[in-house]
């Protein structure tokens, strides 16, 4: 018995009454073509010189030892691949995957056993990918991300799409408390309403984008509808489809927005990626015209050309970050769903990304300097679990699209994709705030300066006259409000940025002096989250006292609001929510509290 026990504590502890699944036969082709692709140029590119020279010795002299060699070396390689074979078939049968009401999970390991869990309240956004090689064979991989350090996400796949789709909505059900709870039933429950929603019945959300407004094919955002679902209300699903009455699903969708491909294209003209990247192949390639003119050949000539290849580096760089961009916003559509947001997009690889409500830390609006003719913005999240760099790939979540509520739109959209996120402001007149914060300068949006820091009378606290020797062009754009429910900072004169961070994201406020800010009476306010994505989390040469006045209601609001707040099974409480009877005082105004 002790021996059993002994063996028993050497083996992974796999959840019980779980259904284990395998995935398709063909992920080991698909996850191994680039291994194999690499052992036959290698065998064929770095040995080439050896294969000719031998293929030449048996032209001279007929078959002989190296007609042998050829040969072992030719079933060397095929070796070396059905060994590679052999391992990716034997990870495939030993790879499954399986699903409860607490996690996803995931064993993997021939050798090493590995079991990866992804808890269901941890979950921040849930990912289908179908790759370009994955496309033609109607195949890809859904990525559970989750609050976590280095490479926490779990990736199933290949699966066949269908599969993909029914897989995500299960998962996402699971997560938002849905499984089986009949609408009627989950009124009893007592559960608390969800951060952010609105009462059955109530009027439109306080800030948020009316239907009157909307573009054409979109919805708009807070407008409840009588009779909807707590979802419908949350998500902003007004004038959507009723969902199936004793089951919300993930599957339910409301059209949004969308992003021309025109405007698609405009917006990568305008840009500097695009206009640097045009520079610097117009630079290499007069280079590589004029310079020769003047050289006589020889050596010199070939240590130029050596030299000029090694500078193809910088331009590919920006024609591939170019790329990225217009690859990543093709086709990139929004809609709101019961489990979140839904954002799809690419062209050769093939997106849906699911963001659940609460899971971001931060919104930023980012608009260049040739984009203010037109009006566009560029709106990104920060989402736990995603790090600025994919660990994966070794691509950064800018480059790869995975955090963008949307690449380039109007104004009006920009904002409609903060509203998705973001649904309070915490202020009486949202629309004159966001427009100081997208627009404004100096005194833009700055109310009473006497008025105490973090009252609804003080308005921006911006950076004082003195700090412009140390920042000549942005000091006066640069500032802060404070809300009741979030801090916004205001950055950048050429290239503007918007940060909206809610208090409960926060995890820590700094308050830092160099030596000759500290002579001039200035600080540096810096709000610690998880790893940033394009979001600025940071202002400096605020007037000393205005800094640590603003840390310390920011530490107190933080506090507050993360104690009242419970993320998982967020759908049970809207639910309840909505099933409540709205009291006087909801018909009036809107909760969102």
């Amino acid at each position: 018995m002790r021996a059993a026990g002994a063996t028993a504590e050497r083996h992974i502890s796999l959840p019980a009454d779980v259904e284990w699944r395998r995935m398709h036969p063909v992920t080991p082709l698909l996850e191994g073509w680039k291994v194999i692709t690499a052992v036959i140029l290698f065998a064929t590119i770095q040995n080439g010189d050896d294969l000719l020279e031998a293929i030449h010795l048996l032209r001279e002299k007929g078959i002989s030892l190296r007609h042998d060699v050829v040969l072992w070396a030719l079933g060397g390689v095929f070796a070396v691949l059905l060994l590679i074979g052999v391992y990716l078939a034997l990870a495939w049968r030993a790879k499954a995957f399986a699903i409860d009401s607490d996690g996803v999970y995931l064993r993997t390991g021939i050798l090493f056993r590995q079991l990866r869990i992804a808890r269901l309240p941890r979950i921040q956004a849930v990912d289908v990918v179908h790759p370009l090689l994955g496309r033609v064979l109607g195949l890809g991989q859904l990525t559970v991300e989750v609050a976590g350090g280095r490479d926490s996400r779990v990736v199933i796949g290949y699966l066949s799409s269908s599969d993909l789709v029914a897989l995500r909505d299960r998962i996402l059900d699971l997560a938002a408390g849905a499984r089986t709870t009949p609408i009627a039933d989950v009124g009893s429950s007592g559960g608390l309403p969800a951060v952010g929603t609105v009462a059955q019945g109530a009027g439109p959300a306080v800030g948020t984008p009316t239907a009157d407004g909307a573009p054409d094919g979109a919805t708009a955002v807070g407008t409840p509808v009588a009779g909807s679902a707590g979802a419908d209300v949350l998500l902003g699903l007004g004038g959507a489809a009723s969902l199936p009455a004793g089951r919300l699903s993930a599957a339910e969708e409301a059209p949004l927005y969308t992003v021309e491909t025109r405007t698609l294209i405009g917006s990568l003209v305008r840009s500097g990626i695009t206009i640097t990247a045009l520079l610097m192949v117009i630079v290499v390639a007069a280079l590589a015209v004029i310079i020769p003119l003047a050289l006589d050949g020889g050596e010199d000539y070939l240590e130029y050309f050596r030299g000029l290849f090694g500078l193809l580096v910088l331009p590919f760089i920006f024609v591939s970050l170019a790329w990225g961009r217009f690859a990543n916003g093709w086709g990139f559509r929004a809609a709101a769903t019961p489990a979140g947001i839904r954002m799809r997009f690419g062209l050769t690889s093939d997106t849906s990304t699911t963001l659940p409500p609460g899971r971001v830390h931060a919104v930023a609006l980012q608009q260049g300097l040739m984009w203010r003719g037109k009006d566009w913005w560029r709106v990104t999240a920060t989402v736990a679990g995603r790090e600025a760099v994919d660990s994966s790939s070794g691509s950064s979540i800018e480059g790869n699209g995975a955090n963008v509520l949307l690449p380039v739109g109007d104004r009006d959209t920009a904002l409609r994709a903060l509203w998705l996120v973001t649904p309070d402001l915490g202020v009486s007149d949202p629309d004159a705030l966001l427009d100081a914060a997208l627009s404004g300068q100096d005194d833009d949006g700055v109310l009473d300066t006497a008025a105490p820091i973090g009252s609804a009378e003080r308005g921006f606290v911006r950076v004082p006259r003195r700090a412009r020797i140390f920042d000549w062009f942005s000091w006066r754009r640069q500032a802060v409000a404070l809300t009741d429910t979030c801090v916004i900072l205001r950055l950048g004169r050429w290239h503007r940025s918007v940060s909206v961070i809610p208090y409960e994201r926060i995890q820590s406020v700094h308050v830092s002096q160099g030596p000759w800010a500290r002579r001039r009476g200035l600080a540096q306010l810096r709000l610690d989250l998880v790893p940033m994505g394009s979001a600025v989390s940071h202002v400096s040469n605020l007037d000393a006292a205005d800094a640590g006045a603003l840390a310390e209601v920011i530490a107190q609001r933080a506090l507050r609001r993360r104690h009242a707040e419970t993320l998982d099974r967020w759908l049970a409480r809207a639910l309840t929510a909505a099933s409540t009877p709205p009291s006087p005082s909801s018909e009036s105004s809107p909760s969102l509290v």
